[in-house]
């Protein structure tokens, strides 16, 4: 405490900081270290006022610019005086920050070679707790400094240094709330009225620019909308789990890989776009963000490296929109056509890439690779992080060695297959019965599961009116039989996992309902249909010649599998039987007019996808034929012109119901 009395911070501040700058401009710094050592006072208050002077000795250095040397000089003193213990450990990480604030951005990359040299030093037990905030802030602030387009040589050495500094499983510089940057607007013209581009339109060059640009893809507006609407898609790509934005984008991303598709590329073709070694710069300059002028879009579908770009971006998307991400929301499910667009896209995506020059198959193996071992990735992510160090198990030098113990089949083979005891008589009697156990386990008496036929023969007789059975004496009202017939239904049936809109009936009556369903399918016990030679004849529906009636195929476009067959139309049912005929779609949709927004209300759409119709298309008639497409595809019943002719009636157009379709009336 009397040492701490006599100590003034203010003088041996000013001491030491006299000290360092009288051997600033000839010798190393490092020589002023003895110095502070033998100076009187509290190691404590020694180290604190050591620290200011070196805080005062960097303000000097750079107020008198003598250069990055010097600065090296301090930094190097700093990191041997906390070396030996004569200033905190923090210093050095203090003196960094405050050099790269006052420094240039050149001088800074400059020193920046000094802070990756020193990377071992960071990570000694010494620094590596005092300083690793420190660093990491002092990278940050770096990189808020930096231009993302400009300085990306000096942001990837930034980042390179930060994962060779931290360990891999440090958590601070992992995304683990998978966020996504949102700040990152890509933006464009999303006026149509002030677009220079029209539809087919084509790029003017001038003599001797680009001699293969007429065989481009033409560009008009739509497309230019559509490619760069896709980066929102990218930015954002849980909104894809909608509805509306889920069909958007998939419209968007067809008609894109469509204009990727229809203009291929080739080595000959890029060797002739190449410039003359003897006019490149020495250090080629790349750009982080897109430019999407109007007049840059031809010039950029053509370009290998552009389009490798988009692609990449395609397959990082999907696989995020099928990957189990911990922190994903439950809702953010796809359907089972989703997921069969995204594996067919994807695969388009690939071929795509092995398309694409120069050394195309390589590259799209090359990125098929890394998104492989991006999913281990997201799984150790989705798992805590847990440490890749694996620990050692503790070791009991005394523990005693325990004696293996025979297992049953040892002592089996041992007595050569004869009879083993168990300790038991009826275990011994039940492992002997067989000697072989695989054996066993496929033994078919072991197969307790009976056929519906054996098991409902009983009650579908008893539920046969012409037995006249007593309802209390039916097998269906008993408790034993009930719970076995679930369970049997849920392994067997078909019938049993079916949706109803009908309330929950009590289990003889649906038992009851079951056993009819079951009897109808069952073949009728003792009877068969032979010929006279003894043979069975197979049972076929009346042709239309047989039954002396004429059936019309009104509709010839339509998949034969959407045709509504039954007994009532082999019979001669009326038109409204029929499947509507591609056809009659058209004529539809070409009378609608204004009036297909009713339409669509009337067959039960949705706001959403209403809105979807009105802004896919420009003209009336297409989104009243995109309208009655979606709804003739998805439509849960085969879709009839009666149903049709129903919906058209209650909006006020019957009159262009009986145009299309004159005979929907059931007269035929």
């Amino acid at each position: 405490m009397a040492a701490s009395m006599d100590f003034d911070f203010r003088v041996a501040r000013s001491e030491f900081r006299v000290a360092l700058q009288g051997f600033l401009p000839q010798k190393a710094l490092s020589e002023c270290i003895p110095h502070v050592q033998n100076y009187h006072g509290n190691e404590s208050e020694k180290k604190l006022a050591l620290d200011q002077a070196l805080r005062d000795i960097v303000k000097i250095v750079v107020h008198e610019d003598h250069g990055c040397s010097v600065y090296r000089d301090v930094i190097n003193t700093a990191i041997e005086a906390a070396t030996q213990d004569v200033c905190s450990a923090s210093t050095p990480f203090v003196i960094l920050s405050d050099v790269f604030d006052m420094i240039t951005l050149e001088q800074c990359e400059d020193i920046f070679n000094l802070v990756e040299e020193k990377v071992s030093t960071w990570k000694s037990d010494t620094f590596y707790d005092a300083g690793k905030n420190y660093l990491l802030r002092m990278c940050n602030d770096l990189l808020r400094r930096l231009s993302k387009s400009q300085n990306t040589v000096f942001c990837g050495r930034i980042q390179l240094f930060l994962s060779r500094l931290f360990p891999l499983s440090e958590k601070s510089a992992l995304n683990l709330m998978s966020q996504f940057n949102l700040d990152n607007v890509t933006l464009y013209n999303t006026k149509p009225e002030e677009s220079r581009l029209r539809k087919n339109d084509r790029m003017e060059f001038e003599d001797g620019e680009m001699e293969e640009a007429n065989s481009m893809v033409p560009i008009d507006y739509n497309l230019y909308r559509k490619f760069w609407a896709l980066q929102d898609f990218f930015r954002k790509p849980v909104q894809c789990y909608e509805k509306l934005s889920w069909m958007t984008f998939v419209s968007n991303a067809d008609e894109v890989l469509t204009a990727f598709s229809s203009y291929k590329l080739d080595d000959m073709k890029t060797s002739r776009k190449k410039l003359d070694k003897s006019y490149m710069p020495e250090a080629q300059t790349y750009f982080a963000k897109y430019l999407t002028s109007e007049k840059l879009l031809n010039l950029q579908l053509a370009d290998s490296n552009f389009r490798r770009y988009v692609l990449v971006q395609f397959l990082i998307f999907m696989q995020y929109l099928n990957a189990p991400v911990k922190f994903k929301n439950a809702n953010y499910v796809l359907t089972e056509d989703q997921n069969v667009w995204l594996k067919t896209t994807e695969e388009k995506v690939y071929l795509l890439l092995k398309e694409t020059p120069p050394d195309g198959e390589i590259f799209a193996k090359s990125i098929q690779h890394i998104l492989k071992r991006e999913e281990n990735w997201n799984v150790w992510k989705n798992d805590g992080c847990p440490s890749f160090e694996r620990n050692k198990p503790a070791t009991d030098v005394h523990h005693k060695q325990r004696v293996k113990r025979k297992s049953l089949g040892a002592d089996l083979m041992a007595s050569g297959g004869k009879i083993i005891k168990m300790g038991n008589p009826e275990l011994t009697r039940l492992w002997n019965l067989c000697p072989d156990n695989n054996e066993a386990c496929k033994s078919e008496k072991r197969i307790f599961l009976p056929t519906l036929e054996d098991f409902f023969v009983d009650a579908i007789e008893q539920a046969d009116p012409e037995a006249m059975m007593d309802e209390d004496l039916k097998l269906v009202n008993e408790q034993v039989f009930q719970w076995k017939a679930l369970r049997l239904l849920a392994r067997r049936s078909p019938h049993f996992f079916t949706h109803t809109h009908q309330p929950a009936v009590s289990l003889p009556v649906y038992l009851e309902s079951m056993v009819t369903k079951l009897a109808k399918e069952m073949p009728p016990p003792h009877e068969e249909m032979k010929t006279d030679i003894g043979e069975e004849e197979e049972i076929k529906a009346p042709s239309p010649e047989e039954d002396g009636e004429e059936i019309k195929n009104d509709g010839a476009d339509i998949p034969a599998s959407t045709w509504k067959f039954n007994s009532d139309f082999l019979q001669g049912g009326s038109s409204d039987d029929l499947p509507i005929t591609k056809q009659q779609i058209l004529e539809v949709a070409e009378g609608l007019g204004n009036d297909w927004k009713k339409l669509a209300v009337e067959l039960n759409f949705l706001d959403d996808m209403i809105a979807y119709f009105d802004s896919e298309n420009q003209d009336i008639t297409q989104k009243a034929l995109k309208m009655l497409t979606v709804w003739f595809e998805n439509e849960a019943e085969p879709a009839t012109p009666g149903c049709l002719r129903t919906a058209l009636n209650e909006i006020g157009l019957l009159e262009l119901a009986d145009q299309v379709f004159p005979d929907a009336d059931g007269n035929n």
